[in-house]
């Protein structure tokens, strides 16, 4: 009796997107081996920037700035990175963190129903102060992950305001930070 082996797509998890006039007008992602059409939501935009394509969607947790490029120039895009700019009022995500004197963060607290909680990072996580900025490097199964934190006011308060995978661009993360405004992503 034959069998059937099904290959995971080399774009499983990859976006094209249908322009009309300049305008991002269509959306779809490679999903279980198919060019899935993706409905764009009232609360979302999609541009296009020198960078590749960005997706803002706002909700009441806050702004979310996803940047999808297409690193080989064969048309399908994939994320970068998220960044976040939650709303601060009722935010259960606030973290602190005291550093020793190379920067490396040695305690995590986690705001978690209304008390902060004691956090270990897990062993294949590592916690580090970089460029005013808190850096969560995480490796799983062989790849790797990172989240960025800030403390914008000073207050000793940290929100996670970018998330991906692979090498981080801390440069490329801090640009589009400098274009991120309570209303979306400004250029």
């Amino acid at each position: 009796m034959a069998r059937t082996v099904t290959a995971a797509s080399p774009f499983e998890g990859g976006y094209r997107f249908t322009l009309t006039s300049g305008t991002i007008t269509g959306v779809q992602e490679m999903e279980k081996g198919r060019w899935q059409n993706e409905k764009i939501g009232r609360n979302e935009s999609w541009s296009i920037t020198a960078d590749g394509v960005v997706k803002t969607e706002t909700d009441r947790d806050g702004t979310e700035v996803t940047l999808y490029t297409d690193a080989n120039g064969d048309g399908v895009f994939f994320e970068a990175y998220s960044l976040n700019r939650p709303v601060t009022s009722g935010v259960d995500d606030l973290y602190r963190f005291t550093f020793d004197s190379a920067g490396k963060v040695t305690t995590i607290q986690e705001w978690d129903d209304g008390r902060w909680e004691t956090e270990r990072p897990d062993r294949n996580e590592t916690w580090q102060l970089r460029d005013g900025l808190v850096v969560k490097t995480e490796v799983e199964k062989g790849r790797t992950e990172w989240t960025v934190y800030a403390d914008n006011n000073n207050d000793g308060t940290w929100v996670e305001l970018a998330e991906g995978h692979g090498t981080l661009d801390l440069v490329g993360v801090k640009a589009l930070l400098s274009g991120l405004t309570a209303e979306g992503l400004v250029y």
